[in-house]
């Protein structure tokens, strides 16, 4: 059975990082390792809910490949989210450390967009799920 609790609160959580990610565009005010973090919790917190949705037990992890694959053999359609695992350095790699990418910064505004539609596309599973 679906938990829809544990789903919601993951939900709103990612929502919250969406928010700070959403606040956070300006380069000079925010290191990209920062906006990476964020931007990696809420994908995180919003597959976990996604997870949870489809009753899977949550796993103690930062690494979204796995939590990709873990959907995927759940029975859910992920293709449009596997750009998203590029992120997982951000929550472990480059927390600790400052990200020295030899390209140009991280796409703000991209990331706030697909972010944005990842959290409509699971929060619209989720509810429908509860309905």
């Amino acid at each position: 059975m679906p938990d829809h609790e544990t789903a919601r609160r993951m939900l709103e959580a990612a929502r919250r990082d969406l928010q700070a990610i959403t606040n956070m565009r300006d380069v000079e005010l925010f290191p990209d390792e920062i906006f990476g973090l964020h931007a990696q919790q809420a994908v995180e917190k919003a597959l976990k809910a996604w997870l949870a949705h489809r009753d899977q037990e949550l796993p103690r992890t930062h690494n979204l490949r796995l939590l990709l694959v873990m959907l995927t053999r759940s029975g859910e359609d992920v293709t449009g989210e596997w750009d998203f695992i590029d992120l997982t350095a951000f929550a472990v790699q480059f927390r600790y450390e400052a990200w020295n990418a030899t390209d140009a910064h991280l796409d703000r505004q991209g990331l706030v967009e697909q972010v944005t539609t990842l959290l409509t596309k699971v929060t619209a599973i989720v509810e429908q799920g509860a309905s």
